[in-house]
């Protein structure tokens, strides 16, 4: 991957070099845009990585692997992009097909379906019968802004990766600002102490448990850049830089994601938010 990946988006380039190292290759990927402006760079550098983690430099080049990625050429790689509002069931199928052959470079075949919020009822089940029933050496890329706009059924059978918005300079919640404080001082002051003002004040319910944790998200993604080197134009994110290292960082973005993807399931909403400032003070 690019340094620009590494450095744009911190978080999910971690989270992607830790699966290839244990060579955890899923058969289906969700990537979570979140609306960001470079996402087909992006998925195209992860789906590349992909390509990398079963390579056989005896067929082709790394550079010419890249270049014929960045071109839409590679044989092995099929990519969907609806024409108008809807996917249809027909498109699926007929991508299903161009991938019944064996692979042309002897690895894996990739495709990536883009704005897969648009799949309707049909071709959402088809799709979910391809899921249920990977075939091996063929997985499946499923792109869209976000991932409350997909079904469930899908979600439960995909490796769910998230952009982090790249706006260093938007302006945080008043929530997010004093459980950021609080956290702040979880070295002198236990976060448990204050678990009612937090579930009364930040996280009063699941709905807004999530949009403080997109929030947090995006601030310790700004603080991992500053790690690599990045200037942050952000006073709040600028006057925390020197209170978390980079392995405490790494590890409060791992909590996050983590808890993110359990709010999507019917769960105690107390217990989750106990759960979660426990995790935090392990940090």
């Amino acid at each position: 991957m690019t340094n620009q990946f590494k450095i744009k988006q911190p978080l999910c380039y971690q989270k992607i070099m830790e699966l290839l190292q244990q060579k955890k290759v899923q058969h289906a990927y969700l990537i979570e845009t979140n609306f960001i402006k470079n996402k087909e760079e992006y998925v195209l550098e992860f789906v590349e990585n992909l390509f990398l983690a079963n390579f056989h430099d005896q067929y082709i080049t790394k550079e010419q692997l890249h270049k014929y990625i960045v071109e839409n050429h590679f044989p092995d790689l099929k990519i969907l992009k609806p024409t108008g509002n809807v996917i249809k069931k027909e498109e699926l199928i007929d991508l299903k097909e161009s991938l019944c052959n064996k692979s042309v470079y002897n690895g894996y075949q990739i495709y990536i379906i883009y704005d897969a919020e648009k799949l309707n009822s049909s071709s959402a089940n088809t799709i979910l019968k391809f899921l249920e029933e990977p075939e091996e050496n063929i997985i499946a890329v499923l792109v869209t802004n976000s991932r409350y706009q997909m079904l469930d059924t899908i979600l439960s059978r995909c490796q769910i990766l998230s952009f982090q918005q790249e706006d260093s300079s938007m302006q945080f919640s008043r929530e997010l600002l004093s459980f950021i404080e609080l956290f702040s001082e979880r070295k002198q002051k236990d976060l448990m102490l204050s678990f009612q003002l937090i579930l009364d004040e930040i996280f009063q319910n699941r709905e807004q448990a999530a949009i403080i944790l997109s929030e947090m998200e995006n601030f310790f993604a700004q603080l991992l850049k500053n790690c690599y080197g990045i200037y942050l134009n952000s006073d709040f994110v600028e006057q925390y830089k020197t209170q978390f290292s980079e392995p405490e960082i790494l590890n409060i973005l791992s909590v996050i994601e983590s808890k993110k993807n359990e709010l999507d399931y019917n769960i105690n909403f107390k217990a989750w938010v106990d759960s979660f400032l426990l995790q935090l003070m392990e940090v």
